[in-house]
């Protein structure tokens, strides 16, 4: 048969009553329209012995007893060490599932009770009894979605400033492209609502360094001068280059080059995924920054607080260490191969 479901009770009875007035396995198997293994088997296994023979009761309370050893006990149980870990880290740390994962496996290598997959994580979260904790979990989420779901955007707009040739991304280095080097930075803005506030973004392309900028507008000047202040925090050899979109608020890119000595390469239109470190921090940021809201409340020591919760979380893409640990390694052999050389 194609569909296989389990003996009801009302075939149990069937079966005891057939079995017990002398009928084979295969007509009772036809009467009840099962093969002949399955009545064969129910008899083998829950008959109690040759002188009482198979009962109806005793089976259905062998099958259930049967049935809750097959069960797969829970991992997260709650008040063990291993779920108030999760939960910690989940809920105070905002570190997602897969770095949880990770991150237990990186500490505790030799001892299996201690370490979770981040798809059970997400099942416990979303199994989870309504009410606060289930509430402080799903919020802690990168997406907050009250559901599991394929990942859905919407198409941005870009406005064209001036470039020249060499300054399209087609046009980018090799030693950019590929994450070769230190130094070379994605930028962005994140807009609050009504287009009145903004965010400056900056991710460094090979450590995913995250740095915010405030801004007073989004007016070009506010923007280079908001991107400037950040960037001139930077040592010069982290200061090499920028690739932005083509929004307006960069037309006066030229000067800001200038400025910070910097290079400045452009997407080209409507392709955000040229600068895909870039959206996926702005994704991750909206936990903390969200839309809709006005941007403007936010000082530069919040921003800074946000993305030092954000270059501390360990990524899978560089074996769960942190971009702060990252950044960290960098700053130190450009120090040491200094020292060297004097």
């Amino acid at each position: 048969m194609s569909n296989y479901y389990h003996l009801s009770p009302e075939e149990r009875a069937i079966l005891m009553i057939k079995h017990h007035q002398g009928h084979s396995t295969r007509s009772i198997g036809r009467f009840l329209n099962r093969s002949a293994s399955t009545i064969c088997r129910e008899l083998n296994r829950n008959s109690t012995n040759k002188d009482s023979g198979y009962c109806a009761s005793t089976a259905g309370r062998q099958y259930f007893q049967s049935r809750k050893r097959s069960v797969r006990q829970p991992k997260l149980i709650p008040n063990t060490p291993l779920y108030d870990k999760v939960k910690a880290w989940l809920t105070y740390k905002q570190w997602s599932p897969m770095q949880i994962s990770g991150t237990l496996k990186r500490l505790y290598p030799n001892q299996s009770d201690m370490q979770v997959s981040h798809e059970t994580i997400y099942t416990c979260i979303y199994a989870h009894p309504k009410g606060e904790l289930k509430k402080m979990m799903v919020q802690s989420l990168r997406r907050a979605k009250s559901k599991r779901g394929p990942r859905g955007s919407k198409t941005s707009n870009y406005n064209s400033v001036k470039l020249t040739e060499d300054q399209k991304i087609e046009n980018r280095p090799v030693e950019i492209n590929d994450r070769i080097l230190e130094g070379h930075w994605e930028g962005d803005l994140i807009v609050g609502s009504k287009n009145q506030s903004c965010v400056g973004t900056l991710v460094e392309r090979k450590t995913g360094f995250l740095a915010l900028c405030k801004m007073a507008s989004k007016s070009a000047l506010d923007v280079r001068t908001g991107f400037e202040l950040q960037m001139k925090k930077l040592p010069d050899f982290l200061r090499l280059s920028m690739t932005y979109d083509r929004g307006s608020e960069m037309s006066q890119h030229p000067i800001m080059s200038q400025n910070l000595d910097m290079k400045v390469y452009f997407a080209d239109p409507h392709s955000p995924w040229q600068r895909g470190s870039n959206e996926n921090i702005n994704g991750l940021l909206r936990q903390y920054l969200p839309k809709g809201t006005d941007l403007k409340q936010h000082s530069q020591g919040d921003l800074d607080k946000i993305a030092w919760l954000l270059n501390t979380r360990p990524r899978k893409r560089y074996e769960f260490r942190t971009p702060q640990e990252l950044m960290e390694s960098v700053l130190s052999n450009h120090i040491n191969s200094v020292a060297l050389a004097t």
